[in-house]
Parts: structure tokens; sequence; C-alpha cells
């Protein structure tokens, strides 16, 4: 808190007291006269809506409000039921004229819109100013961009491109920039509001599929909505909050990928051979070359017989670059272990799968038959992550010394640094498959980019590594201070 001798913030070189403070003092009696005109207008509109239409019409509004799924039990109990849904149901909500279960004498405009034609020349100039702005502010998505902790928010409307800074004192202590809000903005004068906030601050990475939505009701790449447009999608917007919500709150198990993209699918093959050992190398050893390891190297840890014969060697099957990751040179596709009359495939993927057995047909032909193709589910090999042997444990804590070690730590920053030089060229589904040099040269670009940026940031302050972006250097790569 700032004293009343403190320099003032604004960088004048005057005490607080003879510079801001008034301007402060001002500013907080202006949003004390809205947030009054909130607290005591909401309640008489529901009071309305009681004495007048009764429950069932509370009853209509709600199962639009939850686009007709079933109302959560018991919703009327909880704090969402006061600050997020009696919000809309005071502001916006009218019961569809053509419907045929619509409530006897539901009327044709929102609550406020009635209570303001009958009381308005009894309302105070601010609760007449309330009544307006909210009436014709609809809810929309916005972006965390600045926290003052106990006294405001600045924000960005995703869909309008407007920004507001609003006056939050407990939500300020919580929000963290970057976070997504569904909120209402009540601006009343020089005084902005959020009035029926969503519960959930949504993370940074919805705000592509924001993005999305945003081009296909513009009808147009860097279009934005005007707030009649944003009022006239709001089943649109509520359909896809609550999708958000039972994402974070009720996860699926994500579709594992490898580098290729391809789903995961640990899959192994057995063949019977009848040709030997060193044969059969001889004739696969080629799948090594991407890595550079010639057949010497490779031979380094192979088990000879008696004789001098080789018994056992694995060679691992790769090709040069990676199509996610273009700052690798290879990519490892699979192992191949030879044992005696025996050759064992890994792969991780059906498609390497049918592709590393094609190798061996044409390499090995009659000389390899394939005796048996097993495939170990994803959901099992996580079942086994989750009782893991306790002697596992051990491994772990190694793990972690290592990643400790100073030149473990300077070899890993290496790595971050090529892999974002080369992400700068990628080809990115977020940047609608541009890449981030060239998703900077426009303006609808850089405001995917800005997304990506509020997303690394978030994910960084959660589990900062050696991998984690410079962001200010990345955007200044891309001429975006």
């Amino acid at each position: 808190m700032r004293g009343r001798n403190d320099p003032c913030a604004c960088g004048s070189g005057r005490k607080y007291k003879h510079c801001c403070l008034k301007a402060s003092d001002s500013s907080d009696f202006a949003w004390r006269q809205v947030r009054g005109a909130e607290g005591r207008l909401v309640p008489e509109l529901l009071d309305l809506s009681l004495k007048e239409l009764g429950r069932d019409f509370i009853e209509a509004a709600l199962d639009e409000f939850f686009l007709w799924d079933g109302i959560p039990e018991d919703y009327l109990e909880t704090e969402e039921f006061s600050s997020f849904f009696v919000p809309w149901f005071v502001f916006a909500f009218v019961d569809d004229p053509h419907d045929p279960d619509r409530v006897d004498g539901a009327p044709d405009v929102p609550l406020a819109s009635i209570y303001l034609q009958r009381h308005r020349d009894a309302l105070s100039p601010v609760e007449r100013a309330f009544l307006e702005a909210a009436s014709t502010s609809p809810l929309s998505f916005y972006a965390v961009k600045r926290v003052e902790p106990g006294r405001e928010i600045a924000l960005h409307d995703v869909l309008t491109g407007a920004d507001v800074v609003v006056r939050e004192q407990s939500a300020s202590h919580t929000v963290q920039p970057g976070a997504l809000l569904f909120t209402r903005v009540i601006t009343v004068g020089s005084v902005s509001i959020m009035s029926g906030c969503a519960p959930l601050a949504i993370p940074p990475r919805w705000r592509h599929v924001l993005l999305d939505l945003r081009e296909r009701f513009a009808h147009g790449k860097g279009r934005l909505l005007t707030s009649d447009d944003v009022r006239e999608i709001d089943i649109e917007l509520r359909d896809l909050y609550f999708e958000i919500e039972d994402t974070l709150y009720n996860p699926r198990l994500p579709e594992l990928q490898n580098t290729d993209g391809d789903p995961i699918a640990l899959t192994m093959l057995t063949y019977r051979l009848h040709c030997s050992p060193s044969a059969a190398f001889d004739r696969l050893k080629a799948l090594a070359q991407p890595t550079g390891q010639d057949a010497a190297f490779l031979l380094t840890d192979a088990v000879m017989d008696e004789a001098g014969q080789l018994q056992k060697v694995t060679i691992p099957w790769a090709k040069k670059g990676n199509r996610l990751h273009k700052d690798w040179d290879n990519t490892t596709l699979g192992t191949l272990d030879i044992d005696g009359d025996r050759l064992e495939v890994h792969v991780n993927s059906a498609r390497r799968a049918k592709r590393i057995e094609r190798e061996i047909a044409k390499r090995l032909g009659g000389d390899a038959v394939l005796e048996r193709r097993t495939a170990e589910p994803v959901e099992d090999l996580l079942a086994k992550a989750r009782h893991r042997d306790p002697r596992d444990e051990i491994a772990r804590a190694e793990e972690e010394r290592l990643a400790q070690d100073p030149e473990v730590q300077a070899y890993m920053r290496e790595m971050g640094e090529r892999h974002w030089d080369a992400w700068l060229d990628m080809r990115l589904p977020a940047l609608g498959n541009s890449t981030p040099r060239q998703a900077a040269r426009s303006e609808g670009g850089r405001e995917r980019l800005d997304a990506l940026f509020a997303e690394f940031a978030w994910a960084t302050e959660r589990t900062p590594n050696a991998m984690t972006p410079d962001v200010p250097a990345l955007r200044a790569k891309l001429g975006m201070p």
C-alpha cells in the first residue's frame, strides 16, 4: 500500500498526497458508486422476476443458460449461481418468442430494460447509466494483460479488440497475466467493472481457439467483431466456455504421437531368420546410415561366439532430419535386434511397423519370416508408469542429480537455443501453418504470436527448465518489442 508521503508512482517527483491521491480518491468514490448501483439493482431485478414471472421463468433461463443440456445438481446453492448466472439472467435473458414452451407473460426485453423503463425518473444518474450499460454489454472473452493486486486488471477483448482497465479487488489477487476471463465489462463514466464473471480462469492456450472463432463469425482473416456481433453469438460463446470448462475439469487422455505425428503404438515384430546373423547384419546395416554410424561402430557392443562369428547385434533404424524438430540431424525410427536365428524389431507406431516390414522384406526376402506382431496399448503403459517399481526412485534420483550438473545444464541450454532458433522457421498449426517469421509480418499473425508467447510464459512459470524459451529474445528476432 502506497503511503501518503511516498513518492508518487507517476514519476512527477512529488509526494503521493500532493499528486495523484486526489485523483485516486475520486476514482475510488466513482467505483464505489457503480458497485453500489450493482449491489442494489441486481437483487431488485431478481426480485422483480420472482414476483411477476415466477420460478418457471428462472427455470427457463437456467435451461437456456446451460444450453438445454441439464442444470447441474445443486447449482442454485452455489456461488456461481449468483456471480455468473444471475447477471446474465437480469441483463441479457429473453425467453424465445418462438419457443412453444415459452413462459406465459414472458417479456420481450431483458429485466434490466423493464426496470429502467418503469423507474427511470426515480433512479440516480449512476444507476440509470449502469442499467443502460449493463443491457448493452455482452459476455465476451478477455485476455488479462496486466494485474495490480487489490486494485485493477487490464483486459483485452479477444473478440472485439477493445482494451479496458477494470477496477477489481478480489479477482486481482488471484488472476494472472495471460489468463482468459469470460465476463461482462460494464463501463459507467470513467469506471469499468466486471459483472457476471465465469468462475474459471482459462489458460492462454485457448486463445487460438477464440481467434479461430472470431475469424469464423467475422467472415474474414484479421477482422474484429462488434459488441452487437458478440451479443448475437451469445449461445456459441457460452457453449465454448462450457466446453473449455469440461475439458479442463474432466481431461481426456490425449492422443500421444511420435515426432512423425503418428499415434503411439509400441509394436514388436518377431522374425525367424534363415540366414546367419552376420548375413542379416550385412543386409540390414544400411538402415543405420543416417545416424553416421558405420559397420565397425555398430559392432562395438556386438556378441561373438567362440569362433568369432557374430551372434547378437543391435541396429538403430534412422532417417535424416525430423518433421517436427527442424534442428534435429536425424530421427531414430526404431531398433532391430539380431540374436542368433531371431530378429526382433521395436517401433512406436503402426505406420513405422508397416514401413519396416517392407524394408526387411526387400533386404532379407525369404530369409526372414514374420512369426508374431504385438502392440502394447498406451493406456497399459501409463498404468505401468503409475505403478512404477519403487526401485525406479533410485534411477529418478540419479536423473535429477544429473540434471543439476553444470555441464548437463549447459548442454541443455545449447539444445534449447538451437531448438528456438529453428522454431522461428517452423510451420505451426497455431499460426495457420505459417512460420513465426511469416506470422510476424501481419497484424493477425502478431496477435497469434502474442497468444503463443502468453502460453510460453504461463508454462514457464509453472515448470521452468533448461529448454524454456527466452520470450524477449524471440520477440526481438521477430521485430515484436
